[in-house]
């Protein structure tokens, strides 16, 4: 009888461990921000792949495929895609990804938050849809990276959109 009580008290604590380790959809759209924000100004990844007209880097468990223009490509990640899009135009410090956002007076915006570093703009946008459904943005220049998240791994999901973002070297 002893032992049941003591298997009894672990699976508790072991419950109420893992219970207290779950981040709030608030906490993770927060470290998200920051995270996104420190690898913006970080020394972006080397691109390991080339496609399109881009060379980009793209992290392990990533695939990558060219969109249906030279200026969009899909990213996917188990069960998420992701929309890469490259305007050419845009120079690395061009606002109008950001502008364009904050003048759609339609969405509904949870978090922004934008960066300059050596001459480059960029910004983290979070966009609730619905309850739980979130569409997450990430940018730098004339690149943008966007995909639907249902409040999990929000944080995560946010810096390695912004690695791919600052690695992107468009082919001359």
């Amino acid at each position: 009888m002893n032992r049941k009580w003591i298997h009894l008290v672990l699976m508790a604590v072991v419950a109420i461990m893992l219970a207290g380790c779950g981040k709030t959809i608030e906490e993770q759209i927060t470290e998200g921000v920051a995270s996104a924000a420190t690898t913006f100004e970080s020394k972006a990844p080397a691109p390991t792949t080339e496609i399109g007209k881009i060379n980009v880097y793209v992290p392990p468990a990533y695939k990558v495929e060219e969109g249906a223009n030279e200026m969009n490509y899909i990213f996917t990640k188990g069960r998420d895609s992701f929309i890469l899009f490259v305007n050419t135009i845009e120079a690395e410090d061009s606002r109008l990804h950001y502008d364009n956002l904050v003048n759609d007076t339609s969405l509904n915006i949870v978090e922004k938050e934008t960066f300059e570093f050596e001459e480059a703009f960029g910004f983290t946008a979070v966009i609730e849809h619905g309850e739980k459904e979130y569409e997450l943005i990430v940018s730098s220049g004339g690149v943008k990276m966007t995909t639907m998240a249902e409040g999990k791994k929000i944080d995560e999901k946010l810096a390695e959109m912004m690695e791919i973002v600052r690695s992107v070297q468009v082919q001359k």
